[in-house]
């Protein structure tokens, strides 16, 4: 093998080589089943549920733990199946898609005449106070990018007792449902 090809190859061993020794992270997903008793009133118009903005470490596919006043981690051995940005925007359009009830929910890019812009605020467990907390901002935009009346803050907090993977993942997750059946009666109510 000539040096031009064998170092492809050799690249190619010591990436192998240095991913079996990192620790696997189990991968988790969000919940979609927000129950009954999320429906609010028709849409008057089509939405666009833009993917939420978010800083890091949040826009990520890590769990975010809060150490302390200052202090991020993540947890080592979990993470979520995309980064966390895309799955609430899944998640958001499947809460108000549930029965149809609310109207009609697109995707941006898709025609619509209202945008949801949303900003991922806090998804974390916080060690300090045993509890998931979930705060996203959201207003709703016209087609120009300007918003059509004031925004608000959703937030919510689920008891959290470990931060290992399953556990911190159900205690966000229930966060998370909470945040999103107010937000969708929120923006029934503008929409």
């Amino acid at each position: 093998m000539t040096p031009s090809k064998a170092a492809p190859a050799v690249l190619l061993a010591l990436a192998v080589a240095a991913c079996s020794g990192a620790p696997q992270r189990e991968s988790f997903d969000l919940s979609s089943a927000l129950g009954e008793g999320v429906a609010a009133r028709p849409l008057r118009r089509t939405l666009a549920v833009a993917e939420p903005h978010a800083i890091q470490p949040v826009d990520s596919d890590r769990i975010v733990i809060r150490t302390g006043p200052n202090g991020l981690a993540h947890l080592a051995e979990a993470q979520w199946v995309d980064r966390l940005p895309r799955l609430v925007q899944a998640r958001l359009i499947a809460a108000f898609d549930r029965g149809r009830k609310t109207g009609f929910v697109v995707r941006p890019g898709q025609a619509a005449e209202r945008i949801l812009s949303t900003d991922i605020r806090r998804f974390e467990i916080d060690v300090s106070s045993g509890e998931a907390v979930v705060e996203i901002a959201a207003e709703i935009l016209d087609l120009r990018g300007a918003a059509t009346g004031p925004g608000r803050i959703f937030s919510a907090e689920a008891p959290a007792e470990h931060s290992t993977g399953p556990a911190a993942v159900h205690a966000l997750d229930e966060a998370l449902t909470s945040v999103l059946r107010q937000i969708v009666r929120w923006t029934a109510a503008q929409v």
